[in-house]
Protein backbone atom coordinates (compact mmCIF):
# COMPACT_ATOMS: atom_id res chain seq x y z
CA UNK A 1 0.00 0.00 0.00
CA UNK A 2 1.34 3.68 -0.99
CA UNK A 3 1.72 6.00 2.12
CA UNK A 4 -1.16 8.70 2.04
CA UNK A 5 1.19 11.60 2.13
CA UNK A 6 4.37 10.86 0.18
CA UNK A 7 3.24 7.69 -1.89
CA UNK A 8 6.23 5.82 -0.98
CA UNK A 9 5.26 1.92 -0.24
CA UNK A 10 4.81 1.02 3.16
CA UNK A 11 4.78 -3.00 3.86
CA UNK A 12 1.95 -4.59 5.54
CA UNK A 13 1.47 -4.91 8.80
CA UNK A 14 3.43 -1.45 9.30
CA UNK A 15 1.99 1.26 10.89
CA UNK A 16 4.29 4.27 10.33
CA UNK A 17 5.55 4.96 6.55
CA UNK A 18 9.31 4.62 6.52
CA UNK A 19 9.63 7.11 4.22
CA UNK A 20 7.64 10.84 5.96
CA UNK A 21 7.23 8.99 9.19
CA UNK A 22 3.60 9.68 9.31
CA UNK A 23 0.69 7.33 10.44
CA UNK A 24 -1.05 5.30 8.00
CA UNK A 25 -4.50 3.68 8.18
CA UNK A 26 -5.22 0.03 8.95
CA UNK A 27 -4.92 -1.73 5.34
CA UNK A 28 -7.56 -3.98 4.64
CA UNK A 29 -5.68 -6.52 3.74
CA UNK A 30 -3.80 -6.52 7.24
CA UNK A 31 -5.46 -9.50 9.53
CA UNK A 32 -4.89 -10.34 13.95
CA UNK A 33 -1.53 -11.94 12.68
CA UNK A 34 -0.11 -9.21 10.62
CA UNK A 35 -1.05 -6.56 12.86
CA UNK A 36 1.55 -7.66 15.25
CA UNK A 37 3.90 -8.73 12.89
CA UNK A 38 3.31 -12.07 13.01
CA UNK A 39 3.06 -15.10 10.71
CA UNK A 40 -0.68 -16.94 10.93
CA UNK A 41 0.12 -19.44 12.97
CA UNK A 42 -1.55 -20.96 15.93
CA UNK A 43 1.41 -21.82 18.01
CA UNK A 44 2.56 -18.33 18.98
CA UNK A 45 4.50 -17.38 21.73
CA UNK A 46 2.10 -15.24 24.84
CA UNK A 47 5.34 -13.28 25.70
CA UNK A 48 6.18 -12.57 22.16
CA UNK A 49 2.68 -10.84 21.51
CA UNK A 50 2.61 -8.88 24.57
CA UNK A 51 5.68 -7.62 23.69
CA UNK A 52 4.32 -6.36 20.29
CA UNK A 53 1.23 -5.14 21.44
CA UNK A 54 3.02 -2.61 24.35
CA UNK A 55 5.44 -1.66 21.76
CA UNK A 56 2.80 -1.09 18.89
CA UNK A 57 0.36 0.53 21.50
CA UNK A 58 3.01 3.12 22.27
CA UNK A 59 3.49 3.81 18.70
CA UNK A 60 0.12 4.55 17.61
CA UNK A 61 -1.59 5.80 20.67
CA UNK A 62 -4.37 8.21 20.11
CA UNK A 63 -2.50 10.64 22.71
CA UNK A 64 0.81 10.58 20.94
CA UNK A 65 -1.72 12.48 17.99
CA UNK A 66 -3.91 14.68 20.09
CA UNK A 67 -2.40 17.63 18.28
CA UNK A 68 -2.17 16.21 14.87
CA UNK A 69 -4.78 16.57 11.89
CA UNK A 70 -7.98 15.06 11.95
CA UNK A 71 -7.01 12.23 9.45
CA UNK A 72 -4.26 10.72 11.39
CA UNK A 73 -6.11 11.38 14.74
CA UNK A 74 -8.78 9.19 12.87
CA UNK A 75 -6.12 6.45 12.13
CA UNK A 76 -4.24 6.73 15.52
CA UNK A 77 -8.01 5.60 17.25
CA UNK A 78 -8.58 3.04 14.09
CA UNK A 79 -5.05 1.73 14.73
CA UNK A 80 -5.83 1.49 18.49
CA UNK A 81 -8.88 0.11 18.18
CA UNK A 82 -8.02 -2.92 15.76
CA UNK A 83 -4.68 -3.74 18.39
CA UNK A 84 -6.75 -4.25 21.23
CA UNK A 85 -9.25 -6.54 18.92
CA UNK A 86 -6.41 -8.63 17.51
CA UNK A 87 -4.78 -8.89 21.00
CA UNK A 88 -7.61 -10.34 22.75
CA UNK A 89 -7.65 -12.74 19.66
CA UNK A 90 -3.96 -13.90 19.80
CA UNK A 91 -3.49 -13.85 23.44
CA UNK A 92 -6.54 -16.63 24.20
CA UNK A 93 -5.55 -19.89 22.21
CA UNK A 94 -9.46 -20.30 21.81
CA UNK A 95 -10.42 -17.56 20.07
CA UNK A 96 -7.24 -17.45 18.25
CA UNK A 97 -8.38 -21.15 16.91
CA UNK A 98 -11.54 -20.12 16.06
CA UNK A 99 -10.04 -17.41 14.16
CA UNK A 100 -7.73 -19.24 11.46
CA UNK A 101 -11.21 -21.67 11.56
CA UNK A 102 -13.34 -18.82 10.65
CA UNK A 103 -10.17 -17.70 7.74
CA UNK A 104 -10.59 -21.07 6.46
CA UNK A 105 -13.85 -20.41 4.89
CA UNK A 106 -15.53 -23.71 6.44
CA UNK A 107 -18.65 -22.37 6.21
CA UNK A 108 -20.42 -26.06 7.60
CA UNK A 109 -17.77 -26.73 10.41
CA UNK A 110 -19.96 -25.59 12.73
CA UNK A 111 -22.93 -28.18 11.84
CA UNK A 112 -20.47 -31.05 11.36
CA UNK A 113 -18.99 -29.93 14.60
CA UNK A 114 -22.19 -30.90 16.56
CA UNK A 115 -22.53 -34.69 14.82
CA UNK A 116 -20.33 -35.31 17.80
CA UNK A 117 -22.10 -37.99 19.41
CA UNK A 118 -19.60 -39.66 22.02
CA UNK A 119 -19.12 -35.98 22.89
CA UNK A 120 -23.23 -35.49 23.35
CA UNK A 121 -23.58 -38.42 25.84
CA UNK A 122 -20.41 -37.06 27.67
CA UNK A 123 -22.13 -33.69 27.76
CA UNK A 124 -25.33 -35.24 29.76
CA UNK A 125 -22.85 -37.64 31.90
CA UNK A 126 -21.02 -34.20 33.05
CA UNK A 127 -24.03 -31.92 33.51
CA UNK A 128 -25.80 -34.81 35.44
CA UNK A 129 -22.65 -34.71 38.05
CA UNK A 130 -22.68 -31.41 37.77
CA UNK A 131 -26.41 -30.85 38.70
CA UNK A 132 -25.81 -33.63 41.81
CA UNK A 133 -22.88 -31.83 43.38
CA UNK A 134 -24.92 -28.50 43.19
CA UNK A 135 -27.82 -30.44 45.02
CA UNK A 136 -25.92 -31.24 47.48
CA UNK A 137 -23.55 -28.25 47.82
CA UNK A 138 -20.44 -30.85 47.41
CA UNK A 139 -17.38 -28.33 47.30
CA UNK A 140 -14.77 -31.34 46.62
CA UNK A 141 -17.16 -32.53 44.14
CA UNK A 142 -17.30 -29.34 42.44
CA UNK A 143 -14.07 -28.65 42.57
CA UNK A 144 -12.93 -32.00 40.95
CA UNK A 145 -15.45 -31.38 38.36
CA UNK A 146 -13.50 -27.84 37.36
CA UNK A 147 -10.31 -28.97 37.83
CA UNK A 148 -11.31 -31.99 35.46
CA UNK A 149 -12.68 -29.71 32.64
CA UNK A 150 -9.56 -27.16 32.91
CA UNK A 151 -7.29 -30.54 32.51
CA UNK A 152 -9.16 -30.92 29.61
CA UNK A 153 -9.22 -27.47 28.03
CA UNK A 154 -5.08 -27.70 28.25
CA UNK A 155 -5.24 -31.53 26.26
CA UNK A 156 -7.31 -29.67 23.57
CA UNK A 157 -4.91 -26.94 23.42
CA UNK A 158 -1.97 -29.14 22.49
CA UNK A 159 -4.55 -31.16 19.98
CA UNK A 160 -5.51 -28.14 18.30
CA UNK A 161 -1.27 -27.02 18.36
CA UNK A 162 -0.92 -30.67 16.35
CA UNK A 163 -3.86 -30.30 13.97
CA UNK A 164 -2.96 -26.55 12.91
CA UNK A 165 0.56 -28.08 13.14
CA UNK A 166 -0.19 -29.63 9.48
CA UNK A 167 -0.15 -27.48 6.66
CA UNK A 168 -3.41 -28.93 5.25
CA UNK A 169 -4.95 -28.94 8.26
CA UNK A 170 -8.15 -26.69 6.92
CA UNK A 171 -8.80 -29.49 4.46
CA UNK A 172 -7.68 -32.56 6.01
CA UNK A 173 -8.62 -31.02 9.56
CA UNK A 174 -11.52 -28.77 9.48
CA UNK A 175 -13.96 -31.31 11.07
CA UNK A 176 -11.43 -31.80 14.11
CA UNK A 177 -10.89 -28.07 14.54
CA UNK A 178 -14.54 -27.43 14.81
CA UNK A 179 -15.32 -30.33 17.03
CA UNK A 180 -12.42 -29.47 19.15
CA UNK A 181 -13.11 -26.25 19.62
CA UNK A 182 -16.90 -26.67 20.49
CA UNK A 183 -15.41 -29.10 23.32
CA UNK A 184 -13.64 -26.13 24.43
CA UNK A 185 -16.97 -24.07 24.79
CA UNK A 186 -18.62 -26.33 26.53
CA UNK A 187 -15.64 -27.28 29.09
CA UNK A 188 -15.07 -23.76 29.77
CA UNK A 189 -18.73 -23.54 30.57
CA UNK A 190 -18.71 -26.11 32.76
CA UNK A 191 -15.52 -25.04 34.89
CA UNK A 192 -16.77 -21.89 35.38
CA UNK A 193 -20.41 -23.81 36.58
CA UNK A 194 -18.62 -25.63 38.60
CA UNK A 195 -16.30 -22.80 40.18
CA UNK A 196 -19.09 -20.83 40.98
CA UNK A 197 -21.06 -23.38 42.59
CA UNK A 198 -18.29 -23.79 44.38
CA UNK A 199 -18.08 -20.41 45.65
CA UNK A 200 -21.61 -20.03 46.66
CA UNK A 201 -21.45 -23.66 48.79
CA UNK A 202 -18.24 -22.22 50.35
CA UNK A 203 -20.07 -19.03 51.17
CA UNK A 204 -23.25 -21.11 52.66
CA UNK A 205 -21.37 -23.03 55.15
Amino acid sequence: MGCWQCKAEVPLGESICPTCRRLQPVDRREDCFSLFGLPRDFGVDPADVERRFRERSRLVHPDRFAKAEPRERRFALERATRLNDAHRVLRDWRQRAAYLRLASQDPFGDARAHQDPEFLEEQLELREALALAQADADRERLGALARDARARLTRLEQELGGLFGDERWYSDHAVDVARRLSRARYYDHLAADAERAAALAAALH
